[in-house]
């Protein structure tokens, strides 16, 4: 029996399953034995049903979180903040006594991240001093990424080294491999 013969022989004996694929447009598709099935549009991210209050020091002023606790003026307050930086979602709330500043950038591998990476690193260095949070949805990719690039420039250290320190901290840190990409590639020319 040649090797062609053994593989079909062999997948008619697989258990049939399904397997449910989210689009970056959020199209939703199903397929079973093969065949694809549209299904009602979701989201092409994922849906945060409880909130993620913990605020991270990453260094001295600089600080990483989720959404979640930009709308808590009490734990801001605790933390000092006066400076909030949103990364692709906007704050929904702003409280009078905290200067906020905004970035759109898609949470997609194909997203151009050097582009908010020129506009975030100035705007943490020059509010560090009076400490900034830095957010996006989850705190997991976007958010994590300028952070990263930040240290990358401030310590002149590799993305590696970043990454290690900032993961120390806040665990939960992923960012995309579209965005690790570029950061493994970005040679900074300045030292912050």
């Amino acid at each position: 029996m040649d090797l062609n013969s053994l593989i079909k022989s062999k997948k008619l004996h697989l258990k049939a399953c399904k397997t449910i694929v989210t689009d970056a447009l959020g199209q939703k598709y199903e397929e079973i034995n093969g065949e694809k099935k549209v299904l009602p549009p979701g989201t092409p991210f994922v849906i945060d049903n409880k909130p993620d209050l913990q605020i991270a020091c990453i260094i001295s002023g600089l600080f990483l979180s989720s959404q979640d606790p930009i709308v808590n003026k009490e734990l801001l307050e605790q933390y000092e903040i006066r400076h909030i930086l949103s990364v692709g979602i906007d704050a929904p709330v702003k409280f009078g006594n905290i200067k906020y500043y905004y970035c759109d950038l898609l949470d997609l591998p194909e997203s151009n991240l050097l582009v908010a990476v020129n506009k975030c690193i100035t705007t943490i260095h020059k509010n560090r001093d009076e400490n900034i949070l830095v957010h996006c949805n989850a705190g997991v990719s976007r958010s994590s990424a300028i952070v990263i690039s930040y240290l990358m420039a401030l310590e002149n250290i590799s993305y590696d080294d970043a990454y290690n320190k900032v993961k120390m901290i806040r665990n939960c840190i992923k960012p995309n491999e579209g965005f690790v990409k570029q950061l493994k590639a970005l040679k900074f020319s300045f030292v912050l």
